[in-house]
């Protein structure tokens, strides 16, 4: 049955857009693909501006708006705000791309994309900006992708991504004569989105007004469903008018506790969940033994990817861990480990150590931004766990 049916939602509650913009090589040249050493005939110039004009243009408080872009990889800069003019200002961070990063990974961008929204409750779209087709790095430069590894990305895993996070996926096919993706109609069609072709800067703004006035001017339908979870069903919404009648069939998930097919915790659930909150915190008290030798920082296990070398010596002032092959400890193959993730930063005064996060870190289990090391401690970078030794013998 339906509880609520509320109209023009996204003017009450606000809503979240994340604008994906393709910078891989071909962004760099005319509308109709000619080269160009013009920046201003440049198709991402004008992409850049049809974003400054949508921007302008969003006058609820209420709506937030993220922006990434990506090429061989995905670039976030800010996850979605209120911030209108801080977006606007990081359009200028999007650059031309050096040849190893001109590929077109679409795929893997819009199922990472997904994960932007984690938290986020209301009404959620992505609008990705493209002007070709998926491009992935590994079958087309031959080589390991440097953050992906051998994965390669089907374009069903960013629908599930998106559907599963109620995301709704509208899709922008940027240039004259450009073919798009083959599978990004499927993709925007089953998130509830649809699919716009702009061949010049009016159009392209146009297309991202138009999204923006159909998602503002939707209903709200609340359903309270009667069904075992762990299912997948259909719902199908008819809307009767005087122009005739309309309607619309989408599938959701049901929730579930622990991955089970229950409504609610039984005792059998709880007595394990209070073992792993106790394990918790026992480890938080762990120091692993100490080692002689110089201060370094010794690769344990990593969840997702490898590391490029398990121990780095902490020889210089600024040592970067992250994903990026000129980070000094590597992690590839894992995607959400930044380029830069944290950095080990020594004072030659105290002769300490800080760690610095830019992405998530832990030290012994807890969320930090920064921290002055002590040895032993435990950091997980990303999902790879670290341990620092700070050179130190233990007093006998």
């Amino acid at each position: 049955r339906i509880s609520a049916f509320t109209p023009n939602a996204g003017a009450v509650t606000g809503i979240t857009f994340l604008l994906l913009i393709d910078d891989s090589g071909s962004m760099y040249d005319t509308l109709d693909s000619r080269l160009t050493t013009d920046p201003t005939l440049m198709r991402i110039a004008h992409a850049k501006d049809a974003v400054r004009t949508l921007l302008t243009s969003m006058t609820n408080p209420g709506d937030r708006v993220g922006l990434a872009y990506f090429n061989t990889s995905y670039h976030l800069l800010s996850r979605p705000t209120t911030d209108r003019d801080r977006i606007a200002g990081l359009l200028e961070s999007i650059q031309r791309p050096a040849p190893d990063q001109a590929y077109t990974e679409l795929y893997a961008s819009l199922t990472l994309a997904a994960r932007e929204f984690a938290g986020i409750e209301g009404r959620k779209a992505i609008i990705v900006l493209s002007d070709g087709e998926n491009y992935p790095y590994i079958q087309n430069a031959g080589r390991t992708h440097p953050v992906f590894g051998n994965r390669i990305f089907r374009h069903t895993e960013s629908i599930t991504a998106n559907q599963e996070e109620g995301n709704t996926i509208y899709a922008v096919n940027f240039g004259v004569g450009n073919i798009p993706d083959k599978n990004l109609k499927d993709i925007a069609l089953q998130t509830g989105g649809k699919i716009f072709d702009a061949r010049n800067r009016d159009e392209l703004a146009g297309a991202y007004d138009t999204i923006h006035r159909q998602v503002a001017g939707e209903y709200l339908l609340t359903y309270r469903a009667t069904l075992a979870p762990a299912e997948k069903k259909y719902v199908r919404a008819s809307v009767a008018s005087p122009e005739g009648e309309t309607s619309v069939t989408r599938f959701y998930f049901a929730s579930t506790v622990f991955g089970l097919p229950m409504s609610r915790l039984t005792l059998l659930l709880v007595i394990p969940f209070i073992m792993a909150g106790v394990l918790l915190w026992a480890m938080t008290l762990l120091r692993l033994e100490r080692k002689g030798g110089p201060a370094r920082l010794e690769v344990l296990q990593t969840q997702v990817g490898h590391p490029m070398t398990r121990v780095v010596p902490l020889t210089s002032a600024k040592t970067v861990i992250g994903g990026s092959p000129k980070a000094d400890l590597t992690i590839v193959g894992a995607p959400q480990i930044r380029e830069q993730h944290a950095t080990i930063l020594f004072d030659p005064k105290k002769k300490s150590y800080t760690v610095v996060g830019t992405g998530d870190i832990l030290v012994n289990n807890q969320p930090v931004k920064t921290r002055t090391l002590e040895s032993g401690d435990v950091i997980d970078v990303g999902g790879a766990t670290i341990v620092f030794d700070d050179g130190k013998k233990d007093a006998k």
